[in-house]
């Protein structure tokens, strides 16, 4: 009579309490669970069935769950682990917190930061230079209309070499013509200079003395960002 309802309440038992787990415990904790009471069940084969199903039905509702898009046990328990440790970093040590804060929010804004220096392989370096080197000849033996055009097209490549190295378009476009400005900047203060002047005066025009430097700038810009 006893052994009838003792297999009739281990019949009824659902398999978190045949395993002795918790019902958010982690799969780990499931899985040694179940080699432990597989050891104590010794000799009894139909408590070893019967911990063998309760293991492969925990399983099953593990994938099931994760199929269906809900948390998993050990998803879970970490969440909840981490909710606890923010919390108590938040109250007890709120300088930390505040530390992490500014971490996520620097993490955020790195889209915006300065633009990264490279070093290109030498088959791309020695294309891009001759490619830079063939602008700035076609700068210096072009007429003065054709200077405006030069830039903007350099420009342009600045900006394309940066958009496919996974900057966002406004960011490398915005660059691109910073490095532009700079240049021309520059060029209007070699325009002052007096031994430019002569040079300009004797083979060159002011044009297209202000316009080398951004140029050059310009297609550093191309090699190295």
């Amino acid at each position: 009579m006893d052994s009838n309802s003792s297999k009739k309440n281990n019949s009824e038992k659902s398999p978190f309490e045949i395993l002795g787990v918790s019902k958010d415990a982690a799969f780990e904790d499931i899985q040694k669970a179940r080699d432990i009471k597989v050891k104590e069940a010794g000799e009894d084969l139909i408590l070893k069935a019967k911990i063998e199903s309760s293991f492969d039905q925990l399983l099953m509702d593990s994938l099931k769950a994760r199929q269906s898009g809900n948390v998993s046990f050990a998803a879970e328990s970490a969440s909840k682990k981490e909710k606890q440790i923010n919390e108590f970093t938040k109250n007890k040590f709120p300088l930390l917190s505040k530390i992490k804060n500014l971490n996520n929010n620097a993490n955020k804004s790195s889209q915006y930061s300065l633009p990264k220096i490279t070093t290109p392989s030498f088959e791309n370096l020695l294309v891009k230079l001759s490619v830079g080197i063939l602008f700035l000849i076609f700068l210096l033996i072009s007429p003065d209309s054709n200077i405006r055009l030069l830039l903007s097209i350099s420009t342009l490549i600045l900006t394309y070499t940066q958009i496919k190295s996974g900057k966002r378009f406004i960011g490398s476009l915005g660059w691109s013509v910073t490095f532009l400005s700079i240049g021309l900047i520059f060029g209007g203060l070699l325009e002052t200079n007096s031994f430019i002047q002569e040079i300009s005066n004797n083979s060159l025009s002011i044009q297209k003395v202000q316009s080398i430097p951004a140029m050059i700038i310009l297609w550093l810009g191309v090699i190295f960002l």
